[in-house]
Parts: C-alpha cells; structure tokens; sequence
C-alpha cells in the first residue's frame, strides 16, 4: 500500500476515539500529512483487533493508548490530552457523546472537533457500512459489499473536515465553537458515491455500464482484461489496432494472454489493465 508522507501538518497534535474504519482512515490520512496522531481506544480495544493485519495497517505509526473514559483518573488524563493538542476525531452517537461529558471536555479545552456519525439528518439512528450502501441504492442482493464504500469515504470526508478545521483554527482570531466543529456523515457519503449511478450514467446502454465495446471487461486466454479507451484519441487507437465492434474485440482479446495485452497497452498508451484477484479468500 502507498504510504507517501509528507510534512504539511508537522507540529499538530490529533486525538482519535473514533475506532472501526472511517476514524483509522482520517488518522492515518493526518499521520501521512505530518500530524502526530494519539489513538485513545476503550479497555476492549478496537474491535479491528479482529484482523490483526489490517489493524496494524491502519494504526502504524500512532501511539495507543488505553483509557476508560468513564472512569474519573482516566477522563482527567484525556482531558490533559484535548489541551494540548489541536484536534479530536470522534465517532458515537451524539447521545453517547453527552452522557460521556465529550463536548464538555471539548468546550473546556477549545479542541478542533470531528464528529463522524452514520447519517446527519438524524445522527441517532443505528447503521453501518451494509446500511448506508442499501439506502444509496447500491446494494445488490443477496451478496454483501466486499468493499466498504460508505466507510472509505467517510473516512475521506473527516479528512477533508479535519483539514477545514485545522484552517480554521488559523484564520479564525477567537476560537469559535462553530468553526472549529465539523459533523460528517457515512450515509451522504454513500449517497454521493451513488449520484453516477442514480442519474443513469452507468445504467444498461450508456457508455459508463460496459455495453459500449471501448469501455469493458474482456475475457483472454488465461484471465480478464478491463479497457477504458472512452477518450477519442483512446478509442482511435484501439479501433485501429483490435478493431471496433463488441465482437471483434471479444474474438481478439481471446487470443493472447493478459501479460501480451498489458504490453500492448504499455507501448500504444492505451487504458487497459489486468483484473486482479483477491489474493485471500476472506
């Protein structure tokens, strides 16, 4: 995985609660930034725990700590934490977050504040990645997502919150609650990821749904291709080479394997690469 760092935020300090998958991804977003992360996680740990591997992805480079927020020593020490550092990333029902005293904590230590919950509009209802995407109408039954999209772009959406907090916290002469708060949500998220779809773009006959023979899946000798020569220089190119039509093209990428198409596609400057397949049957 790409792991290219940078140094933009060197000097800010961000507090994580926000355990599972859309919290991780923000943190580990700020770390590569620069940012110095301090991943707080209850006594039973975050329960990606589970996958060890996948765990260590997400939290490398962070320092964790283990601290129950409903004990009073404990919450003490946090709060220590919020003071000095610049921002909190935090993901719980606002109900949760009031009886745990969280934006009292954050009002007393004037703390940045990103909030991740699963829906703005009504930010107590219960829901996960599963539900996010059937509600975006991207979910096709009976088969679960094997990629979480609600929960990636969240993840993207409280970094781009964090990053706006973060300016705010510069421009801003007095600390203004307000500004410094930010409150995403995973079901928008989903539902913005699904605009493309829901408007027809990759409905049965338009160029985005694979019926068009210059934009799809292909089967060769030994795998699958998948071609994306939407472009007119694109699309010239492959019409001169392979041919046009649907057909045509199904007859000659069945030919050769994917490694002599790959090379093909290397020295004509053509969209086209290998389907790879899951390496684990998890």
């Amino acid at each position: 995985m790409e792991d290219s760092r940078t140094t933009t935020l060197r000097g800010i300090r961000v507090i994580t609660i926000a355990p599972n998958l859309p919290g991780p991804l923000a943190a580990r977003r700020l770390l590569r930034m620069g940012a110095t992360v301090v991943k707080v996680e209850p006594p039973g740990g975050d329960p990606v725990h589970a996958f060890p591997e996948w765990y260590a992805a997400l939290n490398n480079g962070q320092h964790i700590l283990s601290l129950n927020l409903k004990d009073e020593a404990d919450r003490d020490q946090f709060v220590n934490l919020l003071s000095d550092s610049d921002l909190l990333l935090s993901s719980m029902r606002p109900s949760a977050a009031s009886r745990l005293g969280l934006y009292d904590m954050i009002q007393q230590t004037g703390i940045g504040h990103v909030e991740i919950v699963g829906d703005v509009e009504n930010p107590e209802a219960p829901g996960h990645d599963l539900t996010y995407q059937a509600q975006a109408g991207i979910l096709h039954g009976p088969s679960a997502p094997r990629v979480l999209w609600a929960d990636a772009l969240g993840g993207e959406r409280a970094t781009t919150a964090a990053l706006e907090v973060l300016l705010a916290r510069q421009l801003t002469a007095e600390e203004d609650p307000q500004a410094l708060h930010r409150r995403i949500g995973l079901k928008q998220g989903a539902q913005e990821a699904a605009e493309s779809f829901l408007i027809g773009g990759s409905a049965p006959g338009q160029l985005l749904s694979g019926d068009a023979p210059q934009y799809g899946v292909y089967q060769t000798r030994d795998g699958w291709i998948a071609l994306a020569a939407i472009e007119p220089h694109f699309h010239a190119v492959l019409t001169e080479l392979l041919g046009k039509d649907r057909e045509t093209l199904e007859e000659q990428f069945a030919r050769r394997t994917n490694a002599a198409w790959i090379e093909l596609a290397n020295e004509h400057d053509l969209p086209l690469v290998a389907i790879n397949r899951p390496t684990t049957d998890h």
